[in-house]
């Protein structure tokens, strides 16, 4: 009698245990599009908490959703704001700006999940001529331990980095008691990439959950190092040319960026000018990589997004059209699947 008292008490405490708050919490959205002149699309994806309490090595196709979702967002200050309230986090906006034009926006925020405080970083991709500068230093930076890393991307990233650490302190989070959430497109999802890796090094693979989409090449490593980092997940379209620059020996980048109206003419000019480079400068970069897992479109995969696409913008994709292969709303769509 006194067992199957037990067993009944044991499910009673199953179904009256409180389900939390943010259980498949659905979470809608705005966000504006580079490829439909910054118009303002809505979206709809589902937030769990449960997404944060498996092991980051992990390839989540939700929290790949979520982080795309938070990726795109984040390119207006309101959108994202809402979008990580609805998320049950305390967030603030902050940016990082200097001289050698390595700036950038990004929302911190924080949430409490089990024994640990979650804190999500969020970066936002490029909004302006100084941050194309910043996009074109391909000079190398060895301040990685060595590794030769892309000199705009990682002076952004120690920027950021630096407001991040100042952030912890301020709320008394300390190495045990905090995971991380990183997440960006196209010069978000590079300083995001070189952020993940730090924040790996410190606080190890099982406190970091990284997701990046229109990832550039951020680093001159090989194959084995890039792939030492199994819980960074760098979504990519193989038809993005922002996915495939740095090129090796590549002569023609800044012709490739103004013909696919990533940047205009005279835009690029006055880069190349603060950076004393010439306009017809050779590039010769060797091999550079992402650190982490990439994560390439198939064909299939293509066909799909293009299907989620038209019904996300209201427009049919176009495969010859630079912009909307590295949009926002095309990343969006292929992870929606």
């Amino acid at each position: 009698m006194k067992r199957l008292t037990g067993i009944f008490m044991s499910i009673l405490l199953t179904f009256s245990m409180p389900v939390s708050a943010f259980a498949g919490t659905a979470v809608s959205f705005s966000y504006p599009d580079g490829a439909f002149d910054h118009e303002e699309m809505n979206a709809s994806v589902v937030y769990d908490d449960a997404f944060f309490q498996k092991k980051p090595t992990s390839r989540n196709d939700q929290l790949a959703l979520l982080s795309a979702g938070a990726a795109v967002a984040v390119y207006n200050e309101n959108d994202i704001r809402d979008f990580l309230k609805t998320c049950g986090f305390t967030n603030k906006r902050d940016s990082v700006e200097s001289n050698d034009s390595a700036d950038l926006s990004f929302n911190f925020a924080k949430k409490k999940i089990g024994k640990k405080t979650l804190v999500a970083v969020i970066l936002q991709g490029t909004s302006s001529e100084a941050e194309w500068r910043s996009n074109l230093d391909l000079g190398f930076d060895s301040n990685m331990n060595t590794t030769m890393v892309h000199a705009g991307f990682n002076k952004t990233e120690k920027l950021v980095h630096k407001k991040l650490n100042a952030f912890l302190k301020k709320n008394g989070l300390k190495k045990g008691q905090v995971c991380f959430w990183v997440t960006g497109h196209s010069r978000g999802a590079a300083v995001g990439n070189i952020m993940a890796k730090r924040l790996t090094d410190v606080y190890g693979k099982g406190n970091v959950f990284a997701y990046t989409f229109a990832t550039p090449k951020v680093a001159k490593i090989s194959e084995k190092q890039a792939k030492k980092y199994t819980n960074i997940f760098n979504y990519l379209n193989p038809q993005d040319i922002v996915t495939q620059v740095p090129t090796k020996d590549s002569k023609t980048l800044e012709t490739k960026l103004c013909d696919s109206g990533m940047i205009n003419k005279q835009a690029l000019e006055t880069a190349l000018a603060v950076l004393g480079l010439d306009e017809s400068v050779n590039y010769s970069f060797g091999t550079y990589r992402r650190f982490g897992r990439d994560i390439t479109m198939t064909r299939a995969e293509r066909d799909t997004m293009k299907e989620s696409f038209s019904q996300l913008t209201g427009a049919d994709f176009r495969d010859d059209n630079v912009s909307h292969n590295h949009c926002q709303s095309c990343y969006l769509s292929w992870v929606m699947g």
